[in-house]
């Protein structure tokens, strides 16, 4: 999509360069693409669309193993000492042990123990234990561990197995939200191309009222040059010429204003398709090519398939159901495999040497929510209040739509009986007008009766101009309303 509009924009500044000594010729729909590329709205509205891609492709990625690498290092001031104190272990035969593993002193003999010459019987020590023949020694010093500098190392997976659905509906919601951008980006584009049009048209209609008030200036003056004629020949009077005089100054005026709107106009189109204020543009379009629509019953059922606001309300719904299931899901337990390779040293599988030795171990850990003092209901009862919320702004909408279309409709239908009427009006104007100047000429009538006339004819092609410009707005307005116009430029 972004090359596609890039090489049209390319093709479309090459094509306006061509003209670039004179006036540049433009069409509504290269107004339309021009402005589709320049408008700061709705780049910001792609950038938002890019941006929710991106967390749409995060969102994906949760269902994959997490792999990580971790390292640490812990110094102590003091080393690990298993002993207190020297240590002296008594050397027991394997003849005294029973057969559950303990000692039995029945079975020790005067080569095990010591014995009294006197009494004949085992000398004891002050726990009342009899002291043996023969001790090992164990030092202190020798049970001592060396941990006061300890280093971990450890290369990890975690793969989620059941997670109670959070990651299924907030990869859903994150696919939502991308849907949410783009149809933003389409009700962008259909009040920037509903804001070109009016302008485009109304610049149409200031050009036909320049060349009306052009065509009535010509009148005036030929009004003007007929009675100056007339007044050498003393049959009008000075009177007559000055009222005429007035309505010349009044029409250039009225002309000077012309122009200055139509500069004015185009100035503002050029702002909006990113033109310089100063290009020399020309629109070339007539208000008389209009296309009258005759089916327009299936409006409205267009406008609710194809809005934007539609689509937007239908997918906040969508994402509020995603939500209340992701509440849902903190009840249930969560569920995932790990599965880690670590290195320690001082290594505990070789008697803590001072080298790297590393282990592999596999797990499945669970965690099962029991009590939050009910937190977690009551937002599992906000995220349904806000899920019924949507559904009433989205019955709000499509009745609010509905209504909408039905004004579109009476208004476009309202333009076409305007343009009836004040076609009609026109043509009794031009009518009077023959007839005045007819009766004018063989010096029938008086030269205000002439102004008049002249005055009705500029009135009724003035709004039979406002008409016509009515009727390319109002279409275009309804194409909006139903959704056709951002269909067109899809």
């Amino acid at each position: 999509m972004k090359l596609l509009n890039c090489c049209l924009s390319v093709i479309l500044v090459l094509t306006i360069g061509f003209t670039a000594m004179g006036q540049q010729k433009l069409t509504l729909a290269q107004c339309r693409m021009l402005a589709l590329q320049h408008n700061q709205k709705l780049q910001m509205a792609q950038e938002n669309v890019e941006s929710a891609t991106a967390l749409r492709k995060a969102a994906f990625t949760q269902f994959f193993p997490d792999f990580g690498f971790t390292g640490g290092y812990t110094h102590a001031t003091k080393m690990l000492n298993l002993l207190n104190e020297n240590q002296y272990l008594p050397v027991v035969p394997y003849t005294a042990i029973g057969a559950n593993g303990e000692l039995d002193p029945g079975k020790l003999g005067p080569n095990d123990i010591v014995i009294n010459p006197v009494t004949h019987q085992p000398v004891l020590d002050k726990n009342g234990n009899p002291v043996f023949q023969k001790y090992a020694y164990l030092p202190k010093d020798g049970f001592s561990l060396d941990l006061r500098n300890i280093y971990l190392l450890n290369f990890g997976m975690t793969q989620p197995i059941f997670t109670g659905g959070k990651i299924l509906n907030l990869y859903k919601s994150a696919k939502i939200m991308e849907k949410i951008a783009w149809s933003t980006r389409s009700m962008e584009v259909s009040e920037l191309l509903y804001k070109v049009d009016e302008s485009y048209w109304r610049i149409i209609s200031i050009k036909e009222k320049v060349k009306l008030a052009e065509q009535y200036q010509g009148m005036l003056k030929k009004l003007l040059f007929d009675l100056e004629n007339y007044q050498k020949e003393g049959i009008v009077i000075d009177n007559d010429l000055l009222k005429v005089r007035v309505k010349v100054n009044e029409t250039e005026l009225s002309l000077l204003k012309a122009n200055n709107g139509l500069t004015l106009s185009k100035m503002a189109l050029c702002q909006m398709i990113g033109l310089p204020l100063d290009a020399l543009i020309d629109l070339n379009d007539s208000l008389l090519s209009s296309d009258i629509r005759m089916n327009q019953e299936d409006l409205t059922g267009e406008a609710l398939n194809n809005r934007a606001e539609m689509s937007i309300l239908k997918n906040n719904l969508s994402l509020a159901d995603a939500g209340v299931n992701i509440m849902k899901s903190r009840f249930l337990p969560d569920i995932g495999l790990t599965a880690n390779y670590g290195w320690m040293n001082p290594s505990p599988y070789s008697g803590f040497s001072k080298e790297f030795e590393g282990d592999f171990n596999v797990g499945i850990a669970c965690k099962i929510p029991l009590w939050h003092w009910g937190e977690r209901i009551h937002t599992l009862h906000a995220a349904q209040h806000e899920k019924k919320v949507s559904e009433l702004k989205l019955d709000e909408t499509r009745e609010m739509i509905s209504l909408q279309i039905r004004q579109a409709q009476y208004q476009y239908m309202e333009s076409l009986k305007k343009i009836e009427l004040t076609e009609r009006s026109l043509n009794q104007a031009k009518e009077n007008l023959r007839v005045t100047d007819d009766k004018f000429s063989e010096g029938m009538i008086k030269t205000s009766d002439v102004l008049e006339a002249q005055t009705m004819w500029q009135k009724a092609y003035m709004e039979n101009i406002d008409a016509l410009t009515e009727l390319k707005i109002n279409d275009t307005y309804l194409k909006k309303t139903s959704g056709e116009l951002q269909k067109e430029n899809k």
